[in-house]
């Protein structure tokens, strides 16, 4: 079986960062030791590595504190490895040994699962112990406190226990499944039944339906006839309108050919006079072009003019500008040229001091350099005493100018930093501020919002309201509207049935009589009436009703001992007058008379086209009816003795006997009315309810209307209230806006300064460093030159100088720093002098430009007023050359008057003529036209007379007055025919019996899952009482065996177990009453739970236990007995325990101790073959 061999572990808790192995063997292992050792730990160390994540299972506050070192942070890893015997192959892996391999390291506290050296996630470690029953979370680990919680379950818990063990929610997992098929099974049957109520009145809607559509059929073929008729009428007249308009258009075409050749003829005389006027323009043309030339010049001369007088008027316009714009430069040249001063003034001021300032550095220089020159005369003579001194010196002034030069720098970049942390403090200071007023503003934005949204919400669940009621209110609308519809047509189909009802019972018709005996047709072997039995073509059905019209009613039996016992029973009862088939005279009947073959106008057999499922029956009935097309046919026929009807219902007997006609009849059924009158008074019970169930929803309208009313007025006092908050808002955001635009600027300077304070920061490190490390260097060498023994007045001399040119190069610094920002301030107010010297140069040009122009200008306008004048004088003189031409012209116009004169009386003949031809040429047109659309016509009507099914003219008659009526009633029936009708009830029938059978199968269904609700309750009792009945037993043995006393399990109602909960009875031995577990004392307690608990892992057995101390609360007497109960079930199971009793550790195969040492849990084993008192266990490191 499937057992713990190892255990590995590494930084877990006590354990410590080294690799603790612990080697287990299957039976009863001990793991003991002194409180505080760690013993517990080697429990949580296998729970771990089987994947619990839960840290109050593992004895700690929080995951992070697994690790043994938990405050060190870069010593941080857990590795837990435990490796299982898989000899049996109970784990699903092909090896002898299976290993589990848990990591856990860093801050998160994410673990790797490894199987057998390969990564593998916690589902796949978690499925294969799930197959062995040793995942965590069960039943097979017992930790310290277990034992007491299960001795406080109620008798509830307890059963919930035994369920989970044996996993009872299986069951009612399919049992809620099975409970819904079965609701959708009783809504589906409930669908069906209201379905087959619902069909079963539109079977008798549509039988009306259907009589109505066979009439629309007849009244359709009628009017069809009769609209052939009409046609060919139409055709005839049109027919006649062709002909007069041929000859009228031919007449005309004759007209139209001697207008023409007048009109030529008048044409041509017209043309010779436009010669002669030709000829006499030509003479007169040399004076026109001298005329056109002279104007042609005027046109020019005008152009010039005016163009000259619009560019003297843009020039005057320029003029003006230029002399408003010349002293507003003069004003602008003031200003500029004293801002000028202003700038040289300050310039030569700075100028002045930043000289004083070179002056300074150049003197601090000189005495620098003096300074320099001394210390290197006295290093000179110091130098005199030894030649080691003076390489020493050398190095020690190299290295200390060199820190002066550092130190300068440094001063240099310390001052920058000062600098510039004053501007930031500044931007800090100002943002700080704007940061202030940006949080007020918006907590004053939050309030206003949590204000609107909490406005928007009440809109919301206002608005919500309001359509809700607004639903409610259509709901309740259409059903008092469906409920008033239906309420009127029931009674008006309550009101047809029973008059009908009442009609049928006074009239004491055949209709009595059937429905009578319809209601025993089974008794009196009814098959059913003659026209529910038969079926004819819709073609024929007038000759069908006129022949078998005494028939129809006519019931059918089977033989004719059942058509006697109607007739005692008609006889009995009085009934009116019946007619009775009986099947077996049928099925003898034989056709005798032929039917004529010589005469074309015989359709058939009227039987021909009746059919029934019955077959014999038509023949029985209308056989020797013989079926023609016309009246005047039938009527010979019948004069022959045949018995013949035509095919629009005019019946005649043989030998015209008599003759019966039926061209609208229908068969009448007052059958239902009267059968129906039970359920008519049950209807009337029903809308005697629906009445006042409408006046209790109309009351319900009303209260919703008015709530309506308030909900929209509370609607709009809310949208009113939330625009005037989202003003607000919008107010307060603009005015953040503005504040963070200027936090931004703000942000932004101090990134750029914080940029540059970063880089002077690192100069100042790096001189820093650079100093640090030339300090010591020079005072190695200082004390070197000390260790030589130089001159005490030379180094005394040596060291003023030092200093004092220490605080030489300070002040070169701070003049140097000082001379910077007077060279800055100079550049600026230099840049700023160059930029205003540059606007009086343009100005300067500006005004000159200016003036310039305004001299051109003046110059041009006295060139154009002297040209505008030339050009008027020129004008002048054309016009009066243009005004000679035109009066030596004048004599050419009286000649052309007459030939205008002539040419427009020939012109206004031929145009009358023209104007006579062209109306000649319409009504010919127009004749041509009504030709064309007259013989379209006539083609339309001839098309729709072929597909009226008519190829040749019908005779001539006036059907005005028939088609009228026809039509009248066509549309009447019309108005309410359903055309699909027929097919509908057919149809409708068979799904009333596909409904049926539907219905039948719902049944069905329901049936077999109430059976299986039945069968998984049955089913879940078995499991739970065989599982009831192991732990019991195991109860029993066991207590018996620990205390000699007797314990058992009792449902607390037996007939309902899952509704009532499992006691626990426990009898110690003396005791002669047994207590209920939850009222014994603390031991008692302990020993009851337990036992329960041993009973419950037999259920289902684990390959092995961990037990942490469930024998603390026992007495000696009881650990004993306990421990023999353990070391019996540890033969087929491994069993690892926490104890520190003397009794259990001395049972136990295999033995570890555990005790701390240096802060780490120390592991020692010991193997007891002989099970030794605890006493002789000698100390051996595993």
């Amino acid at each position: 079986m499937v057992h713990i061999k190892k255990l590995e572990v590494y930084g877990f808790k006590s354990f410590g960062f080294k690799n603790t192995v612990v080697h287990f063997e299957k039976g009863l292992i001990a793991v003991t030791g002194p409180n505080g050792s760690g013993k517990s730990n080697i429990l949580d160390a296998i729970m771990f590595a089987i994947g619990e994540n839960s840290p109050k299972a593992l004895r700690v506050d929080k995951f992070q504190s697994l690790f043994h070192d938990s405050q060190n942070s870069n010593h941080r890893l857990i590795r837990v490895s435990l490796t299982f015997d898989n000899a049996d192959r109970g784990i699903p892996v092909d090896e002898e040994s299976v290993t589990l391999t848990r990591e856990m390291e860093g801050q998160n506290g994410e673990s790797q699962y490894s199987l057998n050296g390969k990564k593998v996630s916690k589902t796949a470690i978690m499925e294969l112990l799930e197959v062995v029953l040793a995942a965590p979370n069960k039943l097979n680990i017992v930790q310290q406190g277990m034992i007491t919680r299960i001795s406080e379950l109620d008798s509830d818990e307890r059963r919930k226990i035994i369920e989970d063990i044996v996993g009872l929610s299986y069951f009612d997992e399919k049992k809620a499944e099975a409970l819904k098929q079965l609701d959708e099974a009783d809504r589906r049957l409930e669908v069906a039944f209201a379905r087959m109520g619902e069909i079963r009145k539109r079977i008798d809607e549509l039988e009306e339906e259907r009589n109505d559509q066979l009439r629309y059929d007849q009244l359709g073929s009628e009017l069809k006839r009769f609209k052939a008729v009409r046609i060919s009428n139409t055709i005839r007249t049109l027919k006649h309108k062709l002909a007069t308009s041929a000859q009228i258009l031919e007449s005309n075409n004759q007209k139209s050919s001697e207008l023409s050749k007048q009109g030529d003829e008048l044409r041509l005389e017209i043309e010779k006079l436009d010669a002669e006027k030709t000829k006499f323009i030509q003479e007169v043309d040399a004076a026109t072009r001298a005329k056109a030339q002279v104007a042609s010049r005027v046109s020019s001369v005008v152009h010039d003019s005016e163009r000259t007088k619009a560019m003297l008027g843009e020039f005057e316009r320029r003029i003006i500008e230029i002399k408003r714009r010349m002293p507003a430069i003069d004003g602008d040249k003031q200003a500029i040229a004293q801002r000028v001063e202003d700038a040289r003034i300050e310039t030569d001021r700075l100028k002045a001091a930043a000289d004083q300032k070179k002056a300074d550095m150049t003197e601090l220089r000189t005495k620098l350099d003096a300074l320099d020159a001394d210390v290197e005369k006295i290093t000179a003579e110091i130098a005199k005493y030894a030649a080691s001194r003076n390489k020493l010196e050398k190095r020690d002034t190299k290295m200390s100018a060199l820190k002066g030069q550092i130190e300068l720098a440094a001063a240099m970049v310390e001052e920058k930093i000062k600098t510039n942390n004053y501007k930031k403090s500044s931007n800090e200071l100002a943002l700080g501020a704007l940061q202030s007023e940006m949080f007020a503003a918006k907590g004053r934005v939050d309030e206003l919002e949590k204000s609107l949204e909490a406005d928007r919400k009440k809109l919301q669940d206002t608005v919500k309201l309001v359509e809700e009621h607004a639903d409610a209110k259509t709901g309740l609308e259409k059903e008092l509207a469906a409920s008033a519809n239906l309420l009127v047509r029931a009674e008006s189909l309550a009101t047809k049935f029973e008059e009908r009802a009442s009609v049928a019972k006074n009239a004491m018709n055949e209709d009595f009589a059937i429905a009578e005996l319809m209601k025993e047709k089974d008794k009196f072997g009814i098959i059913g009436l003659v026209h529910d039995l038969i079926r004819w073509d819709r073609t024929y059905e007038r000759p069908v009703l006129a022949a078998g019209s005494e028939w129809m009613k006519a019931f059918v039996v089977d033989d004719i001992k059942s058509m006697i016992l109607i007739a005692a029973y008609a006889k009995e009862r009085k009934l009116p007058r019946l007619k009775i088939i009986p099947l077996d005279v049928v099925s003898r009947f034989k056709q005798n008379q032929d039917v004529p073959r010589d005469d074309v106008n015989v359709i058939g057999r009227l039987s021909d086209f009746v059919h029934s499922d019955y077959g014999r029956l038509p023949a029985f009935l209308f056989s020797e009816t013989l079926l023609v097309r016309n009246s005047s046919s039938a009527f010979m026929l019948a004069k022959q003795s045949y018995r013949t009807v035509s095919a629009e219902g005019e019946l005649f007997e043989p030998a015209v006997g008599s003759m019966s006609l039926d061209f609208g009849g229908k068969i009448t059924d007052m059958t239902k009315a009267i059968l129906f009158g039970d359920s008519v008074e049950d209807l009337r019970e029903m809308l005697a309810k629906l009445s006042k169930t409408i006046e209790k929803k109309s009351a319900q309208l009303q209260e919703i209307s008015e709530r309506i009313v308030v909900s929209d007025a509370e609607k709009i006092k809310l949208e009113f209230g939330i625009s005037n908050v989202e003003n607000k808002i919008a107010s307060e955001l603009e005015t953040s806006s503005g504040k963070e635009k200027s936090m931004s600027q703000f942000a932004s300077n101090n990134q750029i300064l914080q940029s540059e304070a970063d880089l002077l920061t690192m100069q100042l490190c790096k001189y820093s460093r650079r100093l640090e490390l030339l300090t010591p260097a020079i005072d190695r060498l200082s004390s070197r030159l000390r260790s030589i023994g130089d001159e005490p007045s030379s180094k005394s001399e040596l060291a003023a100088k030092t200093l004092q040119r220490s605080q030489i190069i300070k002040a070169i610094d701070t003049t140097n720093i000082e001379l910077g920002q007077v060279t800055s301030m100079l550049g600026g107010f230099e840049g700023r002098l160059e930029l205003d010297m540059r606007q009086l140069c343009e100005m300067d040009g500006e005004k000159d430009r200016l003036a310039l122009e305004l001299e051109q200008r003046s110059h041009q306008i006295e060139e154009l007023g002297n040209k505008s004048q030339s050009l008027e004088a020129e004008l002048k003189t054309l016009r009066d050359q243009e005004q000679q031409t035109i009066d030596s012209s004048g004599n050419a116009y009286g000649v052309l008057q007459e030939y205008e004169r002539k040419i427009k009386a020939l012109s206004e003949n031929e145009r009358k003529l023209s104007k006579e031809h062209s109306i000649i040429e319409r009504e010919s047109a127009l004749l041509k036209k009504d030709i064309t659309d007259l013989t379209n016509e006539e083609a339309r009507q001839t098309n729709d007379l072929v597909w009226l099914g008519y190829k040749n003219l019908l005779d001539e008659m006036d059907i005005g007055a028939a088609i009228k009526e026809l039509t009248d009633e066509y549309e009447g029936v019309k108005s309410r025919i359903n055309l699909r009708a027929d097919e509908a009830y057919v149809q409708v029938i068979e799904g009333y019996r596909g409904m049926s059978t539907r219905r039948n199968q719902l049944e069905s269904e329901r049936n077999s899952i109430v059976s299986f609700i039945e069968e998984i309750v049955k089913e879940k009792e078995k499991v739970f009482m065989e599982a009831f009945q192991r732990v019991d037993g195991d109860i029993r043995n066991t207590f018996e065996k620990m205390t000699g006393g007797a314990a058992w399990l009792e449902i607390e109602n037996p007939v309902d177990i899952f509704s009532s909960g499992v006691m626990l009875l426990v009898r110690f031995p003396g005791k002669t009453v047994p207590r209920e577990s939850t009222a014994l004392s603390g031991g008692e307690k302990t020993i009851a739970a337990t036992v329960f608990l041993l009973a419950l892992q037999s259920l289902k057995p684990s390959p092995f236990y961990l037990l942490d101390e469930v024998d603390a609360h026992l007495d000696a007497q009881n650990t004993e007995r306990l421990s023999k109960v353990l070391l019996e079930r540890s033969k087929d199971n491994q069993i690892i325990m926490v104890t520190l009793k003397d009794s259990t550790v001395s049972k136990a195969g295999l033995i570890y101790g555990v005790y701390p040492k240096e802060g780490l849990s120390q592991v020692v084993k010991y193997k007891n073959p002989a099970q030794v008192p605890l006493a002789q266990i000698s100390e051996n490191k595993a």
